[in-house]
């Protein structure tokens, strides 16, 4: 018997940390009185952001993007704030499109706006917004992969493969935020190999990815998963344990490694892995699929006990 469940490639965490709101706006104005006004609106703005008020933010944020129609910093936080505190995706794409039409070089305005088009599930656009990014910044491994997370969500496939190994390239321990393990890009791409049963390829890449990002529990879960496909059970077993110990929710994991159990003959073992899996899962499917390998075990040692 043979069943692997995989993570859903598009459940990997979109939402980034935005570092230019955690500093003062400090700029040189000169003698540009609209410039120095603005300014002052926006670090304002950023103090408030910073002491949780939102909407005082938001309100000192719009008095500086309207008084110097050339600055695109306050277009940008206010993006920010919108995407971030607010949850307001419409009003952070066009915080984010207004800082670009002040600012077309600015690269974070464009990899902003990405990742908003990405979670208003407009990914076409998405990939239009990210390669404006790499064009300027070809070693930009965020844009790389968030990138190839759009082309697979409109079925460009073998440009996601191009784009998750360009961002791996770029930065084989890339982070998307400061508690982010890493491998996120492995993870993705090894998960795309998966689905379409390149399971060799699929393992490649999550043993290259450990060798980088040591502590993501997703990568050991991924190797476990790719092992246990090309019916190797007992390292498919290691790989999950391994990461069910950096990871005990991993309910994937968990599942997939009352699998390898099963497939050693390990009954007891599956089943215990099983009960606690069905303790904790949600999913509806794998739900399902685990009770039907639970029952069949059960049955199984009644019917050896009533022998």
């Amino acid at each position: 018997m043979r069943k692997v469940i995989g993570a859903n490639l598009m459940s990997l965490p979109i939402k980034f940390v935005l570092p230019g709101l955690l500093a003062l706006a400090m700029v040189s104005v000169g003698c540009n009185q609209d410039r120095a006004i603005a300014v002052d609106h926006l670090n304002k703005g950023v103090q408030s952001y910073q002491a949780g008020e939102s909407m005082t933010a938001i309100k000192e944020l719009k008095l500086a993007r309207d008084q110097d129609p050339t600055y695109a910093e306050p277009a940008l936080f206010l993006g920010d704030i919108y995407y971030q505190r607010v949850n307001n995706l419409v009003e952070a794409e066009a915080s984010y499109r207004e800082a670009i039409k002040r600012d077309p070089e600015n690269i974070d305005a464009y990899y902003k706006l990405g990742a908003v088009l990405f979670d208003k599930g407009d990914a076409s656009q998405a990939v239009a917004a990210f390669q404006q990014v790499v064009q300027k910044d070809e070693t930009h491994a965020k844009a790389w992969f968030r990138m190839g997370l759009s082309q697979a969500a409109i079925g460009s496939y073998p440009e996601a493969v191009e784009s998750y190994m360009k961002s791996i390239r770029a930065n084989p321990r890339m982070k998307i935020d400061k508690d982010d393990p890493g491998g996120a890009a492995y993870h993705a791409l090894g998960d795309l190999y998966a689905r379409f049963s390149f399971y060799d390829k699929s393992l490649a890449v999550y043993e290259n990815g450990i060798l980088n990002n040591q502590e993501s529990s997703q990568l050991y879960a991924g190797r476990g998963m790719a092992e246990q496909s090309l019916k190797r059970p007992a390292d498919a077993e290691k790989s999950l344990e391994k990461a069910l110990e950096m990871d005990p929710q991993n309910v994937a994991a968990t599942f997939n490694l009352a699998v390898a159990k099963h497939s050693l003959g390990q009954k007891d073992g599956a089943i215990k892995v099983l009960e606690n899996f069905l303790n904790r899962a949600s999913d509806p499917a794998r739900r399902q699929a685990a009770q039907g390998l639970l029952q069949s075990l059960r049955t199984t040692d009644s019917e050896v006990a009533q022998q």
